[in-house]
């Protein structure tokens, strides 16, 4: 059986976020399972992890909680910068902070956010995705908000009632979509 953070690391490989993070693939493969660990320890602290082992895992930060350095380094993210190396945490914060400003554009707390979803490669099509985040969404009396940057997914949150609030283009990074479903 394989933890939520080795399969979100494959799910997220060739992700165009992650490319750009991490160019290179070999680094971006002994990365990644760190990366993906560190926030799945994130949705069990500080909000929610649901997982379907050995296929998928949804992580959501919850409504009126925002994240600060308390929470980052209680996960275990103030390792980040060796972690990544200088350059990709460059990068990570550079588009994060992208990620930032378009969410205070759409969107105002209190908020249920889909921070990650991911389904190993070959689980994808066999309806983990839907199972994972259906549940969630049928309970929640809050708006939830999402960002994908991987256009491939819009219509997978389409079918789950998202709608598209808007689509960034970034100088030099990878185009994102911002998405809300209300309740």
């Amino acid at each position: 059986m394989t933890g939520p953070g080795r399969i979100l690391a494959r799910a997220f490989h060739d992700d165009p976020m992650f490319t750009y993070i991490q160019p290179d693939p070999a680094r971006r493969a002994a990365v990644l399972p760190w990366f993906f660990d560190t926030s799945a320890r994130l949705g069990r602290k500080y909000g929610r992890l649901d997982e379907r082992p050995g296929a998928g895992a949804a992580i959501w930060l919850l409504p009126g909680r925002g994240l600060g350095l308390r929470q980052l380094a209680g996960a275990g993210f103030l390792s980040a910068p060796v972690r990544l190396g200088l350059g990709a945490f460059r990068r990570f914060g550079a588009f994060t902070s992208e990620l930032e400003r378009a969410q205070r554009a759409v969107l105002e707390q209190p908020f249920l956010h889909l921070f990650i979803l991911g389904v190993d490669p070959d689980e994808q099509g066999r309806g983990h995705g839907a199972a994972l985040i259906d549940p969630v969404l049928a309970e929640s009396a809050h708006p939830t908000y999402l960002e994908t940057v991987n256009e491939a997914n819009v219509p997978f949150y389409e079918r789950h009632g998202f709608d598209v609030a808007a689509t960034h283009q970034p100088d030099g990074m990878p185009r994102f979509w911002t998405m809300i479903r209300r309740p």
